[in-house]
């Protein structure tokens, strides 16, 4: 079974930093997912950090950032170390930059938007320099510590944004109504799936969804619909739940059906999968 962490009942601190030291042993954290983001800042860095079941590299001066749901699990070898920020979308302030980037990353999957970052030369150094600043502040008494927190956080994701010079903005034509899509199916994904439904939902003609998700991800709206599923299924079919309760879950009518559609979309059906990710 996945298991999924959740800070939020345990600590009221909206940001918390914790230090990652280097290693005695090999990395072999289990595959595990959570309500949360965790934003991992690598100052040295070897090993591989599986996202949503893609290998990535852990790099020297990078930042990898796990959405809240994704299924991750860090390999890190023995000289890595660095940080890792663990913080709800809450202590972002909405309607800003830094919540949309963040909010991109909770919508899309890893094939879509990277969840990686990597910098060099000058760049790496202010980035790392912020990372530990916020990690002392993190650990100190001083006023206004939740407010420096907020704003290094803040500035880390700035950073990275700036450095692959990230475009999805709101000012660029289409952009914000596929963000609202994106957001609205993840959190309507399993009760509609009908693509005129999401087009009422924001005020648009099927054909004017359609040719404004089509020209910012070459995908159909179905497509899209039918790719956010099979990523959850993927996701709690690596729990300790049956296709059949899967199926369930993602409120299909019939296992028979799930397990069809699965096999369309993938290739493999639902006992197929689970057993390829057991013998990994």
């Amino acid at each position: 079974m996945i298991p999924i962490h959740d800070f939020v009942q345990k600590n009221t601190q909206a940001i918390r930093v914790v230090k990652l030291s280097s290693l005695t042993s090999y990395d072999t954290t289990e595959p595990h997912r959570h309500q949360y983001f965790e934003l991992f800042i690598f100052d040295r860095g070897m090993g591989v950090h599986d996202i949503d079941f893609q290998p990535f590299p852990i790099q020297s001066a990078s930042v990898h950032i796990v959405a809240p749901g994704v299924v991750h699990q860090v390999r890190r070898e023995l000289d890595t170390n660095g940080y890792v920020i663990l913080f709800d979308i809450s202590a972002i302030d909405e309607h800003t930059p830094t919540s949309d980037f963040l909010y991109d990353h909770l919508c899309y999957d890893v094939s879509e938007l990277s969840p990686i970052y990597l910098f060099e030369g000058e760049l790496a150094q202010s980035m790392l320099d912020t990372a530990e600043t916020l990690y002392t502040d993190y650990n100190s008494k001083k006023p206004l510590r939740a407010e420096f927190l907020k704003n290094h956080l803040n500035l880390i994701c700035i950073h990275c944004m700036r450095n692959q010079q990230y475009a999805l903005s709101p000012g660029v034509a289409g952009n914000q109504v596929y963000r609202e899509f994106r957001k609205l199916l993840r959190s309507n994904f399993k009760t509609i799936k009908k693509v005129g439904e999401y087009a009422d939902v924001l005020g648009l003609s099927e054909k004017k969804l359609n040719e404004i998700v089509s020209s910012k991800s070459g995908m159909s709206c179905s497509a899209l619909i039918k790719k956010q599923i099979v990523l959850e299924a993927k996701r709690l079919l690596n729990t300790d739940l049956t296709a059949k309760e899967v199926a369930y879950e993602l409120q299909f009518d019939d296992p028979a059906h799930f397990s069809k559609f699965f096999k369309t979309q993938t290739g493999q059906n639902p006992s197929q999968f689970q057993k390829v990710q057991v013998s990994r």
